[in-house]
């Protein structure tokens, strides 16, 4: 069967489908399956040991090594990796949901899309394998954060540019959920409202930032952020 015929999903929690079925794998295999998904390009065998098993001696590694790859190749059919007697990667064609989903995302942050499809937004509102501690996943998952958090805001900023407030109101707490610190989705949220005539509403988005900056960060909104709920020469905020 193909390569095209495998998949990975690291987005929410971990998946991988060979061949149109799911495929159980041990720990140890899915450990090295995720680290090497996580380096585009794939890794060197020894930097590769060195990851998977720091505290182990070079031969022990490598032993432990083979016996992964063994694993990886009986349980998906060798259509999952591509290894040479130096390196280890994912093979060309498989997909990963996480590759696709940065795609997007930098497509949405430099402007070369301004709306998607709600599967699509769906894949930016996960997170990266949220289960997995390990060092090199969480490094992965705070890179992929600052990429979907931007295109979220952007996604939003346009949808309010057009008067989609919904739309708007709906991607700014999706971005929210990414970074709940971060103002500018809070302050889309609070325009949108605004747009509606729900000034009640746009205060609530205000008052409640404020209070998490200020409890978590010692910080208050931009004056940007102050000067929007201005109205008629009455500011709402205080």
């Amino acid at each position: 069967m193909a390569a095209e015929d495998a998949g990975l999903g690291l987005l929410g929690f971990f998946r991988c489908r060979v061949g149109g079925r799911d495929v159980r794998l041990a720990p140890a295999p899915r450990r090295l399956i995720v680290t090497v998904a996580l380096e585009p390009g794939g890794l060197g065998r020894e930097s590769l040991q060195g990851r998977l098993w720091p505290d182990a001696g070079a031969a022990e590694a490598a032993k432990r090594l083979r016996q992964s790859l063994w694993r990886v190749r009986r349980d998906t059919g060798a259509r999952l990796l591509a290894v040479t007697s130096s390196r280890v990667a994912l093979a060309e064609h498989v997909d990963v949901d996480l590759s696709r989903g940065e795609r997007l995302a930098r497509l949405v942050a430099r402007g070369a899309a301004t709306s998607a499809e709600p599967d699509e937004v769906a894949l930016l509102g996960r997170e990266l394998l949220p289960c997995l501690p390990e060092e090199d996943v969480r490094a992965a998952r705070d890179r992929w954060d600052l990429l979907r958090l931007l295109a979220l805001e952007r996604l939003a900023e346009h949808a309010l540019a057009t008067g989609d407030t919904t739309g708007a109101i709906d991607l700014a707490e999706a971005a929210a959920r990414v970074d709940a610190l971060a103002e500018a989705s809070h302050r889309i949220r609070a325009a949108a409202h605004l747009v509606r005539e729900d000034q009640v509403s746009a205060w609530r988005v205000f008052t409640r930032y404020r209070r998490l900056l200020d409890k978590e960060m010692g910080l208050q909104p931009s004056a940007a952020f102050r000067s929007l709920l201005e109205r008629d020469g009455r500011t709402l905020v205080s």
